[in-house]
């Protein structure tokens, strides 16, 4: 429960953080905008002698800040061009990865289903459903294997952590279970299991959702 919390904790920090970097965008805008309506303002006051500044000096300032306005919307643009390009890449390994995982995916799931089902639908032969076990650790440990091997970005650690876990606690399960552990303990491998595959389906689905809100 605690790892399920700070996950939930994580994604939510992860949310804001991202609406924060693209909020920066609209309050560099904003300032620009009203830079420049305050210098036309002054400008407006000083040809109806309202306040004492002299023409020369208004518009130098006038010039500056309109220089400083192009400046910042130079940088916005190169700012929101390099999170395009980082947005990209992102998009690519993601959709590499998830390519290389649906096809190990697709080689396994038909072996591990036809296994999983006979192993519990099997209740008089114990023997027999040792052997479904054997074999179900030995399909994970392939599984673990070849899943291990794939190559991954710095921002999908996480998601593959998870994963990584789930199979690896799928095949310690079938394992124990072959060695007569206790039902307790297969229980509690059983939660930790289930909890690391939906920690990865929810760390997958929240990388889409936030690729999709590239600028």
């Amino acid at each position: 429960m605690s790892g399920e919390n700070k996950s939930l904790i994580k994604e939510s920090l992860e949310n804001i953080g991202y609406g924060v970097v693209k909020l920066k965008y609209f309050i560099i805008i904003v300032i620009a905008l009203l830079l420049e309506i305050f210098t036309l303002t002054i400008y407006l006051l000083n040809n109806e002698k309202i306040i004492n500044f002299d023409l020369f000096n208004a518009s130098i300032l006038y010039g500056a800040t309109s220089t400083i306005i192009i400046v910042l919307a130079i940088g916005c643009l190169v700012i929101m061009k390099v999170d395009r390009v980082r947005d990209k890449k992102k998009i690519y390994y993601l959709v590499s990865f998830k390519r290389n995982y649906q096809k190990l995916l697709s080689k396994y799931s038909k072996e591990i289903n036809r296994f999983v089902k006979s192993f519990d639908s099997e209740r008089s032969d114990i023997d027999l459903k040792m052997d479904y076990a054997i074999a179900l650790e030995k399909i994970y440990n392939s599984f673990l294997n070849e899943f291990s091997k794939i190559e991954i970005s710095k921002f999908l650690k996480s998601a593959f952590k998870y994963e990584s876990d789930h199979i690896s606690k799928e095949k310690l399960f079938y394992g124990k279970f072959s060695s007569f552990s206790k039902p307790d303990e297969l229980r509690k491998i059983n939660t930790e299991s289930n909890l690391a595959h939906k920690n990865f389906r929810r760390e997958i689905d929240w990388l889409e959702k936030s690729l999709r809100l590239t600028i």
